[in-house]
């Protein structure tokens, strides 16, 4: 429903590994924030419930512009960028922390950057990621006090923690771990069919050479029974010809005649 007008649009079976790719990425990572907003809210944690829930709608609306039949480097960018503002918004709010709940966020939204649109869009969101760990060691270093909401405790923090890289990690086998098997099995399936539209361009060259040599051998017949010796001679040489011809067709098939 979400993915097939751009799977339709697109005839490159790379390009719809790639749709099916950022379409993974952004269902699972919704569903994985499914439980988390309960917990939250049955914590009671108002403001990091306001940012899980915007980042879960956050990826409701990309899914909808691939549905809509919007391109899904559009969709794949957005949700890269959701995935690397959001959990920075949350780190600030939890007193700047940057331990790995909101680094592998970070490090899973350069990947998709890169996969699902560009290098250069990997880097922007690398760069911009840069900025922010820059913002929070100069408050850190220079111990500016900012004044933030109750966040969450030590002990919410390193019970959660186990949890979210178990479903990060979750989100990485299916995504990523899906993608690359199905580039392996296209590049299979290139393979297989490059071999068969070879193997047909060298029993194509082959049945020319056996008609030549068929037709060439008829001749001889005719010209040794009216006593053409000198014919018979080249057609036996023409025959030999053929004959070493094929053969180095078959001991080198690269060097197929491109006109077959």
């Amino acid at each position: 429903m979400v993915t097939g007008k751009l799977i339709r649009k697109s005839a490159c079976p790379y390009e719809q590994a790639r749709i099916r790719m950022v379409f993974d990425y952004i269902f699972f990572y919704t569903l994985m924030l499914a439980p988390i907003s309960v917990a939250l809210a049955f914590l009671q944690d108002i403001p990091n419930l306001i940012i899980t829930a915007s980042f879960a709608l956050s990826f409701v609306f990309c899914g909808s512009l691939m549905a809509s039949g919007a391109p899904h480097t559009l969709a794949g960018a957005m949700a890269a960028l959701f995935t690397l503002l959001i959990p920075m918004a949350c780190s600030f709010m939890n007193d700047m922390d940057i331990s790995p709940i909101y680094a592998i966020p970070w490090l899973m939204a350069c990947m998709l950057g890169y996969f699902a649109v560009s290098l250069r869009a990997s880097l922007s969101l690398m760069g911009l990621l840069f900025l922010y760990l820059g913002l929070v060691a100069w408050i850190k270093l220079d111990h500016i006090h900012i004044s933030f909401p109750p966040t969450y405790s030590t002990m919410d923090r390193y019970i959660a923690t186990p949890f979210l890289m178990l479903g990060y990690f979750m989100i990485v086998l299916r995504v990523w771990g899906v993608y690359f098997r199905n580039i392996f099995h296209l590049q299979r399936e290139q393979t297989l069919q490059q071999q068969q539209e070879f193997s047909a361009l060298v029993n194509q060259n082959l049945i020319k050479q056996f008609m030549l040599v068929k037709g060439l051998s008829r001749s001889g017949k005719s010209d040794f029974l009216d006593g053409n010796t000198d014919l018979v001679d080249a057609r036996f040489t023409e025959i030999e010809k053929q004959c070493d011809s094929a053969l180095h067709y078959l001991d080198r098939p690269s060097q197929l005649p491109e006109s077959l």
